[in-house]
Protein backbone atom coordinates (compact mmCIF):
# COMPACT_ATOMS: atom_id res chain seq x y z
CA UNK A 1 0.00 0.00 0.00
CA UNK A 2 1.22 3.72 -0.78
CA UNK A 3 1.66 5.75 2.17
CA UNK A 4 0.12 9.11 2.55
CA UNK A 5 3.85 10.42 2.45
CA UNK A 6 4.01 9.35 -1.00
CA UNK A 7 0.34 10.48 -2.15
CA UNK A 8 2.12 14.23 -0.42
CA UNK A 9 5.13 14.01 -3.05
CA UNK A 10 2.94 13.40 -5.86
CA UNK A 11 0.77 16.28 -5.02
CA UNK A 12 3.67 18.44 -4.43
CA UNK A 13 4.87 17.38 -8.26
CA UNK A 14 1.70 18.05 -9.97
CA UNK A 15 1.60 21.77 -8.35
CA UNK A 16 4.99 21.98 -9.25
CA UNK A 17 4.39 21.49 -13.01
CA UNK A 18 1.12 23.87 -12.86
CA UNK A 19 3.41 26.63 -11.46
CA UNK A 20 5.94 26.09 -14.33
CA UNK A 21 3.33 25.90 -17.02
CA UNK A 22 2.01 28.74 -15.64
CA UNK A 23 4.82 30.93 -15.93
CA UNK A 24 5.96 29.91 -19.30
CA UNK A 25 2.63 31.31 -20.27
CA UNK A 26 2.78 34.93 -18.36
CA UNK A 27 6.48 34.91 -20.16
CA UNK A 28 5.72 34.37 -23.21
CA UNK A 29 2.07 35.99 -23.71
CA UNK A 30 1.89 39.15 -21.81
CA UNK A 31 2.06 42.40 -22.78
CA UNK A 32 5.14 43.36 -21.49
CA UNK A 33 7.39 41.16 -23.05
CA UNK A 34 6.55 41.57 -26.31
CA UNK A 35 6.94 45.69 -26.36
CA UNK A 36 9.93 44.78 -28.72
CA UNK A 37 8.16 43.73 -31.57
CA UNK A 38 5.55 46.06 -31.36
CA UNK A 39 8.03 49.43 -31.23
CA UNK A 40 9.75 48.41 -34.76
CA UNK A 41 9.43 50.77 -37.24
CA UNK A 42 7.60 50.12 -40.68
CA UNK A 43 10.75 50.14 -42.84
CA UNK A 44 12.40 47.55 -40.22
CA UNK A 45 9.36 45.53 -40.54
CA UNK A 46 9.91 45.21 -43.90
CA UNK A 47 13.57 44.45 -44.20
CA UNK A 48 13.01 41.67 -41.51
CA UNK A 49 10.28 40.31 -43.87
CA UNK A 50 12.03 41.09 -47.14
CA UNK A 51 15.56 39.52 -45.64
CA UNK A 52 13.44 35.92 -45.42
CA UNK A 53 12.19 35.94 -48.95
CA UNK A 54 14.73 34.10 -50.94
CA UNK A 55 16.82 35.69 -53.51
CA UNK A 56 15.47 35.00 -57.33
CA UNK A 57 17.78 34.70 -60.87
CA UNK A 58 17.19 38.14 -61.96
CA UNK A 59 14.87 37.43 -65.59
CA UNK A 60 16.61 38.78 -68.50
CA UNK A 61 15.48 41.79 -70.20
CA UNK A 62 13.47 40.11 -73.44
CA UNK A 63 12.94 42.58 -76.51
CA UNK A 64 9.45 42.61 -76.80
CA UNK A 65 8.03 44.01 -80.89
CA UNK A 66 6.50 47.45 -81.23
CA UNK A 67 4.39 49.23 -83.09
CA UNK A 68 5.98 52.27 -84.18
CA UNK A 69 5.03 54.89 -82.27
CA UNK A 70 3.47 57.32 -85.13
CA UNK A 71 1.36 54.91 -86.87
CA UNK A 72 -0.24 53.75 -83.51
CA UNK A 73 -0.71 58.03 -82.51
CA UNK A 74 -2.19 58.39 -85.86
CA UNK A 75 -5.80 58.27 -86.31
CA UNK A 76 -7.12 55.48 -88.25
CA UNK A 77 -9.21 57.40 -91.05
CA UNK A 78 -12.05 56.68 -93.46
CA UNK A 79 -12.53 57.95 -96.77
CA UNK A 80 -15.85 57.76 -97.89
CA UNK A 81 -16.83 58.76 -101.38
CA UNK A 82 -20.42 59.05 -103.29
CA UNK A 83 -19.83 59.65 -106.95
CA UNK A 84 -21.94 59.40 -109.83
CA UNK A 85 -20.27 58.61 -114.03
CA UNK A 86 -21.62 59.56 -117.19
CA UNK A 87 -20.20 58.16 -120.72
CA UNK A 88 -20.35 56.03 -123.65
CA UNK A 89 -21.67 51.95 -123.26
CA UNK A 90 -20.91 49.41 -126.09
CA UNK A 91 -23.06 45.89 -125.54
CA UNK A 92 -22.66 43.15 -127.21
CA UNK A 93 -24.58 39.34 -126.54
CA UNK A 94 -25.15 36.53 -128.99
CA UNK A 95 -27.56 35.33 -126.73
CA UNK A 96 -30.03 37.99 -127.91
CA UNK A 97 -28.73 39.52 -131.24
CA UNK A 98 -25.56 39.37 -133.27
CA UNK A 99 -25.45 43.47 -133.39
CA UNK A 100 -23.22 45.43 -130.82
CA UNK A 101 -25.60 48.07 -129.04
CA UNK A 102 -23.62 51.26 -128.68
CA UNK A 103 -25.02 54.03 -126.46
CA UNK A 104 -25.12 55.85 -123.06
CA UNK A 105 -23.93 54.86 -119.75
CA UNK A 106 -24.64 55.62 -115.97
CA UNK A 107 -22.92 54.83 -112.89
CA UNK A 108 -24.12 55.44 -109.18
CA UNK A 109 -20.66 54.39 -106.46
CA UNK A 110 -20.66 54.75 -103.40
CA UNK A 111 -16.91 54.00 -101.96
CA UNK A 112 -15.75 53.30 -98.71
CA UNK A 113 -11.50 53.38 -97.93
CA UNK A 114 -10.46 52.67 -94.65
CA UNK A 115 -7.02 52.48 -92.91
CA UNK A 116 -7.14 49.64 -90.55
CA UNK A 117 -4.61 47.74 -87.68
CA UNK A 118 -3.99 44.80 -89.46
CA UNK A 119 -0.26 44.06 -90.88
CA UNK A 120 1.18 46.89 -88.22
CA UNK A 121 -1.26 49.92 -89.78
CA UNK A 122 -0.34 48.86 -93.56
CA UNK A 123 -3.41 47.07 -94.56
CA UNK A 124 -6.10 49.37 -96.46
CA UNK A 125 -9.76 47.90 -96.45
CA UNK A 126 -11.85 49.05 -99.42
CA UNK A 127 -15.51 48.40 -99.73
CA UNK A 128 -17.14 49.73 -103.02
CA UNK A 129 -21.25 49.46 -104.30
CA UNK A 130 -22.45 50.34 -107.61
CA UNK A 131 -25.71 50.17 -109.64
CA UNK A 132 -24.84 50.54 -113.40
CA UNK A 133 -27.17 51.59 -116.34
CA UNK A 134 -26.67 51.45 -120.06
CA UNK A 135 -28.73 52.22 -122.93
CA UNK A 136 -27.88 51.11 -126.48
CA UNK A 137 -29.13 51.15 -130.48
CA UNK A 138 -28.24 48.71 -132.81
CA UNK A 139 -26.49 49.78 -136.25
CA UNK A 140 -29.54 51.18 -137.87
CA UNK A 141 -31.19 53.31 -135.01
CA UNK A 142 -34.40 51.34 -134.66
CA UNK A 143 -34.05 48.55 -131.89
CA UNK A 144 -32.48 49.17 -128.44
CA UNK A 145 -31.21 47.22 -125.66
CA UNK A 146 -31.25 47.90 -121.94
CA UNK A 147 -28.71 46.89 -119.28
CA UNK A 148 -29.05 47.14 -115.63
CA UNK A 149 -25.77 45.63 -113.03
CA UNK A 150 -25.54 45.94 -109.42
CA UNK A 151 -21.92 45.13 -108.12
CA UNK A 152 -20.68 45.07 -104.49
CA UNK A 153 -16.67 44.64 -104.10
CA UNK A 154 -14.95 43.54 -100.77
CA UNK A 155 -11.04 43.42 -100.53
CA UNK A 156 -8.03 45.56 -99.67
CA UNK A 157 -4.64 46.75 -100.04
CA UNK A 158 -1.20 46.12 -98.28
CA UNK A 159 1.33 49.27 -98.40
CA UNK A 160 4.70 48.19 -100.14
CA UNK A 161 5.60 51.60 -100.50
CA UNK A 162 3.91 54.75 -97.92
CA UNK A 163 5.61 57.82 -97.28
CA UNK A 164 3.48 61.22 -97.00
CA UNK A 165 3.47 62.01 -100.80
CA UNK A 166 3.42 58.66 -102.16
CA UNK A 167 1.77 55.39 -101.77
CA UNK A 168 1.49 52.03 -103.37
CA UNK A 169 -0.33 49.05 -102.45
CA UNK A 170 -1.29 45.39 -103.78
CA UNK A 171 -3.93 43.53 -103.02
CA UNK A 172 -7.17 41.95 -104.00
CA UNK A 173 -11.09 41.70 -103.74
CA UNK A 174 -14.03 39.44 -103.64
CA UNK A 175 -17.32 40.93 -105.85
CA UNK A 176 -20.62 39.98 -106.61
CA UNK A 177 -22.66 41.34 -109.83
CA UNK A 178 -26.46 40.87 -110.31
CA UNK A 179 -28.00 42.12 -113.44
CA UNK A 180 -30.18 41.99 -116.49
CA UNK A 181 -29.72 42.47 -120.37
CA UNK A 182 -33.21 43.15 -122.20
CA UNK A 183 -33.60 43.48 -125.91
CA UNK A 184 -36.43 45.42 -127.36
CA UNK A 185 -37.24 43.00 -130.67
CA UNK A 186 -37.48 39.58 -129.13
CA UNK A 187 -40.22 37.94 -128.17
CA UNK A 188 -39.15 34.61 -127.18
CA UNK A 189 -36.41 35.34 -125.22
CA UNK A 190 -36.48 39.12 -124.70
CA UNK A 191 -33.77 39.31 -122.04
CA UNK A 192 -30.67 37.48 -120.28
CA UNK A 193 -29.69 37.18 -117.04
CA UNK A 194 -25.67 38.35 -115.62
CA UNK A 195 -24.61 36.63 -112.33
CA UNK A 196 -21.54 35.69 -112.00
CA UNK A 197 -18.97 36.58 -109.04
CA UNK A 198 -14.47 36.64 -108.80
CA UNK A 199 -11.41 37.01 -106.89
CA UNK A 200 -9.71 39.47 -108.40
CA UNK A 201 -6.20 40.89 -108.14
CA UNK A 202 -5.84 44.70 -107.47
CA UNK A 203 -3.04 47.21 -107.43
CA UNK A 204 -3.36 50.82 -106.24
CA UNK A 205 -0.95 53.80 -106.45
CA UNK A 206 -1.68 57.73 -104.66
CA UNK A 207 0.77 60.63 -104.77
CA UNK A 208 -0.39 64.01 -102.79
CA UNK A 209 1.12 67.20 -104.89
CA UNK A 210 1.18 70.68 -103.19
CA UNK A 211 -3.28 71.06 -103.94
CA UNK A 212 -3.84 68.14 -105.12
CA UNK A 213 -4.06 64.64 -104.94
CA UNK A 214 -4.01 61.94 -107.62
CA UNK A 215 -4.74 57.99 -107.47
CA UNK A 216 -4.82 55.26 -109.73
CA UNK A 217 -6.13 51.81 -109.17
CA UNK A 218 -6.78 48.78 -111.60
CA UNK A 219 -7.93 45.64 -110.98
CA UNK A 220 -8.99 42.11 -113.02
CA UNK A 221 -10.31 39.38 -112.08
CA UNK A 222 -8.40 35.70 -111.84
CA UNK A 223 -10.78 32.98 -111.32
CA UNK A 224 -14.53 32.19 -110.07
CA UNK A 225 -17.79 31.62 -111.07
CA UNK A 226 -20.50 32.57 -113.63
CA UNK A 227 -23.99 31.89 -115.52
CA UNK A 228 -24.70 31.46 -118.59
CA UNK A 229 -27.58 29.55 -120.48
CA UNK A 230 -26.88 27.07 -123.54
CA UNK A 231 -27.38 28.93 -127.07
CA UNK A 232 -30.24 28.71 -128.10
CA UNK A 233 -31.72 27.25 -124.15
CA UNK A 234 -34.76 29.53 -123.25
CA UNK A 235 -35.38 30.29 -119.39
CA UNK A 236 -38.53 28.50 -119.84
CA UNK A 237 -36.30 25.82 -119.80
CA UNK A 238 -34.68 26.30 -117.34
CA UNK A 239 -37.28 26.92 -114.97
CA UNK A 240 -38.91 22.86 -115.99
CA UNK A 241 -35.51 21.32 -114.19
CA UNK A 242 -33.29 21.51 -117.24
CA UNK A 243 -30.57 23.60 -115.82
CA UNK A 244 -27.23 21.30 -116.70
CA UNK A 245 -24.12 23.52 -117.12
CA UNK A 246 -25.77 27.48 -116.89
CA UNK A 247 -23.43 27.39 -113.67
CA UNK A 248 -19.44 27.46 -115.11
CA UNK A 249 -16.11 28.39 -113.75
CA UNK A 250 -14.77 31.21 -114.77
CA UNK A 251 -11.14 32.33 -115.63
CA UNK A 252 -8.67 33.53 -118.24
CA UNK A 253 -9.95 30.65 -120.77
CA UNK A 254 -13.69 32.04 -120.97
CA UNK A 255 -13.85 35.52 -119.40
CA UNK A 256 -11.92 38.40 -119.35
CA UNK A 257 -12.21 42.23 -117.77
CA UNK A 258 -10.32 45.05 -116.83
CA UNK A 259 -11.39 48.13 -114.08
CA UNK A 260 -9.19 51.16 -114.66
CA UNK A 261 -10.16 53.64 -112.25
CA UNK A 262 -8.03 57.44 -112.19
CA UNK A 263 -9.30 60.46 -109.81
CA UNK A 264 -7.73 63.75 -108.78
CA UNK A 265 -8.74 65.13 -105.66
CA UNK A 266 -9.34 68.91 -105.65
CA UNK A 267 -9.68 70.83 -102.26
CA UNK A 268 -11.49 73.66 -102.49
CA UNK A 269 -12.50 75.89 -99.08
CA UNK A 270 -14.10 73.13 -96.79
CA UNK A 271 -15.13 70.69 -99.48
CA UNK A 272 -13.11 68.31 -101.97
CA UNK A 273 -14.16 67.54 -105.15
CA UNK A 274 -13.04 64.16 -106.73
CA UNK A 275 -13.13 63.93 -111.07
CA UNK A 276 -11.52 60.90 -112.93
CA UNK A 277 -11.84 58.71 -115.34
CA UNK A 278 -13.15 55.31 -115.14
CA UNK A 279 -13.00 52.56 -117.78
CA UNK A 280 -14.70 49.36 -117.19
CA UNK A 281 -14.47 45.95 -119.68
CA UNK A 282 -15.88 42.67 -119.29
CA UNK A 283 -15.85 39.81 -121.80
CA UNK A 284 -16.86 36.21 -121.66
CA UNK A 285 -17.62 33.45 -124.39
CA UNK A 286 -19.28 30.33 -123.20
CA UNK A 287 -21.36 27.90 -124.57
CA UNK A 288 -20.57 29.38 -128.19
CA UNK A 289 -22.09 32.94 -126.63
CA UNK A 290 -19.87 35.92 -126.72
CA UNK A 291 -21.18 39.00 -124.64
CA UNK A 292 -19.29 41.81 -123.73
CA UNK A 293 -19.49 45.34 -122.25
CA UNK A 294 -17.28 48.14 -122.28
CA UNK A 295 -18.15 51.88 -120.98
CA UNK A 296 -15.85 54.91 -120.66
CA UNK A 297 -17.23 57.50 -118.43
CA UNK A 298 -16.22 60.69 -116.84
CA UNK A 299 -16.29 60.76 -112.75
CA UNK A 300 -17.04 63.55 -110.40
CA UNK A 301 -17.58 62.41 -106.50
CA UNK A 302 -17.41 64.00 -103.19
CA UNK A 303 -14.74 62.31 -100.77
CA UNK A 304 -15.72 63.02 -96.95
CA UNK A 305 -13.26 62.02 -94.16
CA UNK A 306 -13.97 61.03 -91.03
CA UNK A 307 -12.05 59.27 -87.72
CA UNK A 308 -12.62 55.64 -87.11
CA UNK A 309 -13.13 55.38 -82.89
CA UNK A 310 -12.59 52.31 -80.77
CA UNK A 311 -15.94 50.76 -79.17
CA UNK A 312 -16.50 51.05 -75.90
CA UNK A 313 -16.74 47.78 -73.83
CA UNK A 314 -20.62 46.82 -73.37
CA UNK A 315 -22.12 46.92 -70.02
CA UNK A 316 -24.63 45.40 -68.19
CA UNK A 317 -26.24 48.52 -66.93
CA UNK A 318 -29.43 46.39 -65.68
CA UNK A 319 -29.65 47.15 -62.19
CA UNK A 320 -28.89 50.83 -62.32
CA UNK A 321 -31.59 52.74 -61.01
CA UNK A 322 -33.19 49.77 -59.08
Amino acid sequence: MRTRRGKNKSVNKKRLFRFLYLFAGIFFFLPSFSQNVNTLTKEDSLAIYFSMIPVEEEIPDVPIPMVSPELVMSPLITNNTFSASIGSANMYDTYLSPLEYKGFNIRLMYEQLRRTTWFDYKFYKQQIFELDFSKGDNPAGNVSEYWLLANYRLGGHYSLYNTPAFRLGVGGFWDVNAGVLYNERNGNNPATARAYTNLNLSVIASYKFKWFALRWQVGSPFMGMLFSPKYGQSYYEISLGNSVGVVNFASLHNQRALRNYLTVDIPINKYTIRVGYLGSWYQTKVHDIQTHHYTNSFVIGFPMEGVKKPREKARNNYWNGY
